[in-house]
Parts: C-alpha cells; structure tokens; sequence
C-alpha cells in the first residue's frame, strides 16, 4: 500500500506500521522531508531519493508532495477481537460506521476526527476498501486508528448485543444530536453523502438524531456532520 504526503509518511513512522521503503525527490530537502529521512534512518527503514518524474509516475494519486512510503498491508481486527480487547480492558467502545461515500477523501477526514476525538475504530463496509486518498486525508490518521471492514447490520446486532448504543445521523432524526444522550459505550452510523439512512436502517438505530439547519443549503457535508455528533459526545462526557 501506498501512503503519500509528508504528514502521513511521517505519523506512519511514528506508529507500529512496518515501512518496507521510503521515496523521496530529487533536490533540496525541507525541513519536514529531513525529518522524514531522519526518522526512517533511525528505524531503519531504506531511503531512496527519486526524480519527480518517477515519483509522478508511480504514484496512485498526484499529491504526493515528493514522498511516497511503501507499506506492508496492515492486519486490522475482526470487530468482535476489538471489543473483546476493549471489553478486557474495561473501555467503553466508541465506533463510527460510515456507511457509504462517493468521495473517498470525506472518509479520511472523518478518520481524522474520530482519531482526534478518541474512537476505538471506524468501521467500512466490505466494498469500502482503505485507499491512498483516505490516508492521505486522514493526515496520518489510518496510522494509529484501525479501520475495520464488516457488514453493517451485523455490526449493529453485534453492538447492541454487548449493550453498545446505536445512534444514527439523519436530517429526519426525532431529535437534535445535543439533546440525545452520547455517553457511554456508543456506535454512530453515518450516512453517505447522496444517500440517506434508510428506514429500515433508521428503525435499527436506538435513535436517530439531527443537527440544527437555519440556511437554505439542506445538508452538511458527511464529514462535517459527523465531527458535530462526534464532539457533542466528548463535550458531554467533559
């Protein structure tokens, strides 16, 4: 797998991924690819300095910004090995089900946010595969976050089963999402960015919530609608 750009490069030394190389470009080195070479040499991960023509041509997406690290894929847990090891640990889970998205860099964004706000993992469906865009996105993110692949009907008996909170975002929802109760173990699900929860989905949920719209755009970008939900948790839990 590919992880392009100089903050993801640089979280994906910082964590427990094994690098297999590093490309880097051709010429004078900024501060933030020195670091990047610096870091690799003390883990001993190979550092190859490329034209960036080659780096262009190789690269599976044009925003590189002249680095490029090569990574083994990286095994991510069942969803039931990960609440099994948040549940011997004694941490109430915290998960967001993103369920569909035309725009890959919308989940990385929300990668992003559930990292930064402390989620133990972001669940996909199976179609939805971990890409370059969503690393890069991420800022790193992928890095320390596992994003696990699993069906989202399953997921939700599974959840609840172990008394995990179901709550879905939707512009129908019964209530706002500061006026339900986030505390606690809880898995969001988040809707793409043309497609609604269905109601069969929606009667899944143990609620469904809402954020407040005054303008005359209806809908939020899914990524912006689920940072909302996602710190109105921390926010009650502060």
């Amino acid at each position: 797998m590919q992880i392009l750009g100089r903050n993801p490069v640089l979280e994906a030394l910082k964590s427990e991924m094994k690098l297999k190389k590093i490309l880097v470009k051709q010429g004078e080195l900024d501060v933030k690819l020195q670091e990047i070479i610096d870091l690799a040499n003390t883990k001993g991960v190979s550092v190859s300095i490329k034209s960036k023509k080659y780096l262009n041509k190789i690269s599976e997406h044009p925003l590189h910004q002249g680095v490029i690290a090569l990574a083994e894929d990286v095994r991510q847990p069942g969803l039931n090995e990960l609440l099994n090891d948040l549940e011997r640990k004694d941490i109430e889970p915290f998960l967001i089900f993103v369920r569909d998205a035309q725009n890959e860099a919308n989940i990385g964004a929300i990668i992003r946010t559930a990292e930064a706000a402390g989620a133990h993992a972001l669940l996909l469906p199976p179609k939805l595969k971990v890409s370059p865009v969503m690393v890069r996105s991420s800022m790193g993110a992928t890095a320390h976050l596992p994003v696990i692949n699993t069906n989202l009907f399953q997921s939700i008996k599974e959840v609840q089963n172990r008394n995990i909170r179901v709550v879905g975002i939707e512009m129908n929802g019964t209530k706002f999402h500061y006026e339900e109760a986030l505390k606690g173990p809880l898995m969001l699900i988040v809707g793409g960015e043309d497609k609604s929860l269905s109601k069969e989905l929606q009667d899944k949920c143990d609620a469904v919530v809402k954020i407040p719209m005054k303008g005359k755009v209806n809908s939020l970008n899914m990524s912006v609608a689920a940072a909302i939900v996602i710190y109105e948790k921390l926010r009650q839990e502060a």
